[in-house]
């Protein structure tokens, strides 16, 4: 990415905080417009993509996020993995001119939920209606209909019984009309 590029993206970047400062109507426009902008795939259009996610510079354009999924505050997503390069140092086989790394796809699918201060690392596959709990460091292939949590992440139950306990709790509240 050259550097005017990344100037001018980092300018939009910080043009978000100031719309989601005054509303959410425009910073919703904005967003939409910036993930465009940085690369990365949209495939529909997303609830909510927090304005201090950090998507991988390296490539964004090998980031994709579903329709409906809501990507929470402070979520890094990574393309790039440089351990390849310690190890080929470890080896003696290091590239004396260029550094080595992994690049590989992520891809979120459609009505994700992605709790604040994951990571997802590069190779990275979630399914359709999964829910990704705060904090968790997520990588592989997480099948659709899916809860999971932690570090590594786990599978904790399917979307369905999660849905289905939390309704019969009834102890979510609504929140703004749909539009």
């Amino acid at each position: 990415m050259n550097l005017i590029r990344k100037i001018s993206l980092a300018v939009q970047k910080k043009m978000l905080a100031v719309k989601y400062a005054v509303s959410a109507k425009w910073y919703e426009k904005a967003s939409l417009k910036y993930l465009k902008k940085l690369g990365v795939k949209l495939d529909g259009k997303p609830k909510f993509v927090a304005r201090d996610v950090k998507f991988d510079s390296t490539d964004p354009s090998k980031i994709s996020i579903g329709e409906g999924t809501v990507v929470t505050s402070k979520v890094t997503i990574l393309v790039h993995d440089y351990s390849i390069e310690c190890g080929l140092v470890t080896i003696g086989k290091q590239d004396p001119v260029y550094e080595s790394m992994f690049i590989r796809e992520v891809k979120i699918g459609k009505n994700c939920f992605i709790g604040q201060n994951s990571f997802i690392t590069p190779g990275t596959e979630i399914g359709d209606n999964c829910i990704i709990g705060a904090g968790s460091v997520v990588r592989g292939k997480i099948p659709p209909n899916s809860v999971v949590t932690g570090n590594p992440a786990a599978l904790v139950c399917s979307t369905d019984e999660w849905a289905e306990k939390k309704f019969a709790q009834q102890k979510y509240v609504k929140g703004a009309k749909r539009r």
